[in-house]
This record gives structure tokens, sequence and C-alpha cells, in this order.
């Protein structure tokens, strides 16, 4: 943004709403990858976010980081852009 600070994710997957969403398993399937790993990938392509995924095991953060290798088509990107529209204006932090 116009300060310098990047975007953060915190919980980039939504806790798991995102990999749960309808759109997001069947372009997981077409490309041979696990929902999260999708999810993870989609929200690492821009490289002015900062995700911080969450993992509980070794081979959840070698899950995690096989995101990043995730090659993202058009048609992965458009049908995942369309089913989460970025925000049209700037919104503030949901703190629960």
């Amino acid at each position: 943004d116009r300060h310098g600070v990047a975007p953060m994710a915190y919980s980039p997957l939504d806790e798991g709403r995102l990999v749960r969403h309808p759109a997001v398993a069947p372009v997981a399937t077409r490309l041979g990858v696990s929902a999260a790993q999708l999810a993870l990938a989609w929200v690492l392509r821009d490289e002015r976010i900062h995700a911080i995924p969450k993992a509980s095991s070794p081979e959840h953060v070698r899950a995690n980081r096989a995101a990043l290798d995730i090659r993202l088509d058009a048609a992965a990107l458009s049908a995942l852009d369309k089913a989460f529209a970025p925000p049209r204006r700037k919104q503030p932090l949901a703190v629960l």
C-alpha cells in the first residue's frame, strides 16, 4: 500500500472456510493438488501478501511449502477470482 506496509494473511485459509468453498475442490482436483495447497498457492501468488499458514507437523510444513510450486493457469485463476472477488475498497480487519 502507499505506506510501504505489505498486507498479511495470518489465517490465509480463513480457518478452513476457503478450503471448503465449493469452487476450490474442482480446481484442486484438476491440478492434482489438495484443496489446502490450492488455496495457499492462490493466496501466495501475490508477492505483496505475506501469508503465515499454520502447520502442526513436519508433513504439514512440507505440504504448505509445496504450494509455492503450484502453477495456477488462467482457468484456475479465473475460477478462484470469480468465487472470491477482491474488495472494491479497503476494509478494516475483523476482530473477534
